[in-house]
């Protein structure tokens, strides 16, 4: 087996749509025998399983029920000798080969950037001079910036009491991962597990969307750069671009 990069697909499969043979598929053509796992979210339709026909696909059947974040970890403790790890949705199409992101320890596919606060801000430049390291990412020829904090006071609670299951601590603004969805080396999955982020395991969409926020925060305090992006900023970047394509599906 070659261990250069493992694909991760969390997968929810209700028969409604064909996500997940597109997104394997996708790999499949861009990559040279490719090793895909996907981990099955406790579907309601387990028929795909015998529709997806390829000695590089493995599907772990294990009723997955704390969503993208619970099957990153299941396919990483069960695999964990890869040297480059790719954590997506099977919402996803990947439409150039992306390997040459894996010099990078990590890359994002999207990005936001973040606050402590409920909901979507439009900031001019001079208010966030109390924002270093957010004033840093903005390019001189915007002089409006989107930042997003929380989508609930609910999720804001629920975040800061599961990042005191770790070492991390809570700041004032970070970068936001989209998704979450990353490129990374196996080095930072490790360094994420001996600090106890493996323990943060969201039961609701609520919680799963505050993964956004708590994977850009552990990923800001290991010193990464999540604005290291295969698409860009969330906010101003269309969701289909020349190397990869995010789709949105009403499921249940």
């Amino acid at each position: 087996m070659n261990n250069k990069r493992l694909f991760v697909i969390s997968c929810y499969f209700d028969g409604s749509n064909e996500a997940i043979f597109n997104c394997t598929n996708s790999i499949l053509k861009l990559y040279e025998n490719p090793n895909i796992v996907i981990v099955d979210s406790d579907s309601p339709d387990k028929t795909y399983f015998n529709k997806i026909r390829s000695n590089n696909v493995e599907i772990l059947d294990v009723k997955n029920k704390n969503y993208d974040t619970g099957a990153y970890w299941i396919a990483f403790n069960k695999f964990n000798d890869f040297d480059n790890y790719y954590f997506l949705q099977d919402s996803t199409i990947i439409k150039e080969n992306l390997s040459s992101f894996e010099s990078n320890d990590l890359t994002t596919f999207r990005y936001f950037l973040s606050i402590d606060d409920i909901g979507g801000f439009i900031y001019e430049k001079p208010s966030l001079k109390n924002f270093k390291l957010i004033s840093k990412l903005f390019s001189k020829r915007i002089k409006k910036y989107p930042i997003y904090g929380f989508d609930s006071q609910k999720q804001s609670e629920w975040a800061k009491e599961q990042l005191e299951k770790t070492s991390y601590f809570f700041p004032k603004s970070w970068v936001s991962v989209f998704g979450p969805m990353f490129i990374c080396k196996k080095i930072v999955m490790d360094k994420l597990k001996n600090k106890n982020f493996d323990k943060i395991l969201p039961i609701n969409k609520l919680e799963q969307m505050g993964m956004e926020r708590l994977f850009g925060i552990a990923f800001q305090q290991e010193g990464l750069n999540s604005c290291n992006a295969v698409q860009g900023e969330n906010y101003n970047t269309d969701f289909e671009t020349e190397n990869f394509e995010k789709i949105f599906f009403k499921r249940k």
